[in-house]
This record gives structure tokens, sequence and C-alpha cells, in this order.
């Protein structure tokens, strides 16, 4: 959902690239950490999600929340504790939870990290940062530059869209992007606040329930070339 990386670059930072299968890591810390370290992170949580999958295919397929497995690894547990808080399938949040998980990891060794996921990012910061987010084709600018308030714990943004991407999406949102205080949370919220927006008048609704959260800080909706935003966001010049 972001036109490009927006910590291509970072001063004072290290960043660099981490893939396996179906997960592409962007990852910046304050110190140095070897990228095949970060791969085993990595690796551990999408194998533990792919291990459970093959013995409850159910977590992968369905659309409506699961029990919670007290037997389950925690980080499937996480995704099946936030779809009961969604309303929709636990795997919306795959990303988000790799995300999260692996930031976490990395926060034992680094007082700063960010980890993006195909566009779904943990973040641990000490200091503002900005977010360029791509709007898509039916807005003019098409990016839209927001800051991002430092805070003294880890929290999320992501984002999902009907027009954007693979996911699937049953909404007419262009894009509708969360920011939590649990990026697990924020990437399961984007997909079921977005599938919810089917017209306009459905947008203060959304608003309305995000603002009744207390783990949801700020939500943006884009939807037919106009923008709504709520919570504890500041937009910037693009």
């Amino acid at each position: 959902m972001y036109e490009e990386r927006f910590y291509r670059h970072p001063k004072g930072a290290f960043a660099q690239e981490v893939a396996y299968y179906e997960s592409d890591l962007y990852i910046i810390s304050d110190n140095s950490i070897s990228k095949d370290y970060l791969r085993k992170i990595l690796i551990k949580y999408h194998n533990q999600i792919k291990e459970y999958v093959k013995v409850n295919p159910e977590f992968l397929s369905s659309l409506s929340p699961l029990a919670v497995d007290d037997t389950a690894p925690p980080i499937i547990k996480d995704m099946l504790r936030v779809s009961l808080l969604s309303g929709i399938g636990p795997f919306s949040s795959v990303a988000g939870a790799i995300a999260h998980y692996v930031g976490r990891e990395i926060l034992e060794i680094s007082r700063e990290v960010i980890v993006e996921n195909g566009g779904d990012i943990f973040l641990k910061i000490e200091e503002d940062k900005s977010i360029g987010i791509y709007l898509g084709k039916n807005f003019e600018p098409d990016f839209l530059s927001i800051k991002v308030k430092r805070r003294n714990y880890p929290f999320g943004i992501c984002s999902s869209s009907s027009k954007i991407g693979h996911s699937l999406n049953f909404g007419n949102a262009d894009l509708l992007t969360v920011l939590a205080k649990d990026t697990i949370l924020a990437d399961s919220l984007a997909t079921a606040y977005s599938n919810r927006i089917r017209t306009k008048k459905d947008i203060d609704k959304v608003l309305k329930d995000a603002r009744g959260s207390r783990l949801v800080e700020a939500v943006v909706v884009a939807f037919s070339g106009e923008l709504f935003f709520w919570g504890d966001i500041e937009l910037l010049d693009s």
C-alpha cells in the first residue's frame, strides 16, 4: 500500500531486506544485526504458521473467527485472538503478525525497530517519522504523506484496499489504513473496516467504531477521490 518504502535510506540506522517465501521484510534497527540472524527469526515464525495450517487448514481458509487454541504457538494464538475482535478470519493478520513477532524479537537487541512486511508495519521509534501512503489512481496527487509521532511502546500501521494488491477484500474503499497499539490487530482491523465500506455512508460508522476502541489510535480512509481521517495523525505536504 506504500508507493515505496518510506525509510529507504534512514540516517544513523541500519537497514536491510530479508525475504522468505511470501514474506519480504524491510528491517531497520539502530545497530547492525546479522542478516542470517534476521532470516532465522523470520523462518521460525513462518514455519510455526505453516505447520499449524497443515494440521488446521481452516486457519488458512476461514473467513470467520475461530476459537482460540491454547495449545497453539503464541503467534497463532494472537492471530486467533485478534480475529475474535475484528470479526473476520485469522489469516487476515498474517503479514502483521510476522512483522510484529520479528520486530518484538529484534527489540531485545535494538532500541529502535521498524519491520515492514508487504506494507504492514511494526514500529518502535525514538523520533517522529514520515510515511508515504499510495492512495491509488483515483487520487491526484496519488500519494499522501503523514507524520507518525514517537511512542513509548511498539505499535502498528497496516492498510487494506479493494483496488490495490491481491488480498481478499469485500469493500469498495480505495485504501483504509489503521494505526493501532498492536500490529496484528491493525492488520486485521484494516481488512475488517475496509470490507464494511461499500458506500460513502458506511465511513462514519467505521470511524465511530474505531473511536470506541482503546487500541486503535488513528484511521485513514481513501474513498472515491475523498479522504477521511480520525485520530492521532498529522498530514504533511506531499
